[in-house]
């Protein structure tokens, strides 16, 4: 397992929240845009 430093991301994460984002903001799924919101706030508030 190889460590990070906290500015590197690494790039699957950041195309999931890039789709996640695009998908949330034009999607009519409401169940899917709460969750995307919840886990964003929560890992705001959590500093993950």
């Amino acid at each position: 397992m190889s460590e990070q430093t906290i500015d590197e991301k690494p790039s699957h994460e950041s195309t999931f929240w890039n789709d996640a984002t695009k998908y949330a903001s034009a999607s009519k799924d409401e169940s899917f845009v709460e969750e995307v919101a919840y886990m964003m706030v929560t890992l705001h508030r959590t500093g993950a």
